[in-house]
């Protein structure tokens, strides 16, 4: 049965070959051969160099990209959500108020935050979204809303 190479044998048969034909060059003459055929050796091992290290950079980037991406992602999926909080800043206040006097939700809400007069309509607004992403505000009855726990 005749010995059948696949392409893949055959191209690192050749690829064998040419690599040592390069080793059994002398550097002179190498360096003539591409002077000849207009390329410049400096130039080339330039170019060569930064494609090697822009490759290194990729290969080494690959889960910062992945990571990246992700993010993009979940900001993405973020920005398409919908809360149900009370479209009126006096009602958010006032939602916001309560849920700072019940034990089990003012944990959430870092202690630095207790002064509502401090907090702007917008980052009570932001601080309810944070909460109704966590499920927090899933979580409570209407009851519990209107303050009749």
């Amino acid at each position: 049965m005749p010995n059948k190479k696949t392409d893949q044998e055959k191209l690192e048969a050749l690829a064998d070959a040419v690599g040592e034909s390069i080793l059994q060059e002398i550097d002179e003459e190498i360096l003539e051969e591409l002077r000849l055929v207009g390329i410049n050796p400096d130039a080339e091992a330039t170019r060569l160099k930064a494609l090697m290290l822009d490759r290194v950079k990729l290969f080494q980037q690959r889960k910062l990209r992945a990571a990246r991406e992700g993010y993009g992602r979940e900001i993405a999926h973020l920005d398409r959500k919908s809360y149900s909080i009370p479209t009126t800043a006096p009602e958010r206040r006032q939602l916001f108020s309560f849920l700072l006097q019940q034990p089990r939700y003012a944990e959430l809400v870092t202690a630095q935050y207790r002064d509502l007069e401090s907090l702007t309509d917008n980052d009570i607004e932001t601080y309810l979204e944070d909460l109704a992403e966590l499920g927090v505000l899933g979580n409570m009855d209407s009851d519990q809303t209107d303050g009749k726990e």
